[in-house]
């Protein structure tokens, strides 16, 4: 691929987060840092929402699109390292997968102990948690196996 084309390229994704950004401005929708992607009908969106609600009704929103099949989401909710909340891994009795990615289709980049806490730092749409383990492992976890404290 040539710098023209790359140029163009470049062009053409700007276009379509522009044009993304105002559909969902229309329906009240604010995505801060939105991106997508578009391939052959399956539509990848991430960004930052503020609220479940908020993420709900991008989602809803661009599946209504023509040519869209699906939408795979990543959307994230607002960074909340500051608030420092600790949860507990709440797995039957093994460690947590820690992945690379929100999704049991990513690589495992580390262990969270059974019954150790970890650090929420941000959750993500699709019932995934970013998290921080007390060795200093960051990665994606289902929040089916982490408890509040």
């Amino acid at each position: 691929m040539g710098l023209f084309d790359e140029v163009n390229k470049a062009v053409v994704n700007q276009q379509q987060v522009n044009n993304y950004t105002a559909l969902l401005q229309k329906a009240g929708v604010t995505v801060q840092n939105l991106k997508v992607a578009n391939a052959n009908g399956q539509l990848t969106v991430s960004g930052t929402v503020p609220d479940m609600q908020t993420a709900e009704k991008a989602i809803a929103t661009l599946k209504t699109q023509p040519g869209i099949t699906s939408v795979k989401n990543l959307l994230e909710m607002e960074d909340l390292t500051a608030k420092n909340i600790k949860m507990k891994v709440a797995t039957a009795e093994s460690n947590l997968n820690v992945r690379s990615g929100p999704g049991t289709e990513y690589e495992i980049v580390g262990k969270a102990a059974h019954n150790s806490t970890v650090q929420l730092i941000k959750r993500m749409y699709n019932d995934w948690y970013y998290i921080k383990t007390d060795t200093g492992i960051e990665g994606f976890c289902s929040k089916n196996y982490l408890k509040d404290l």
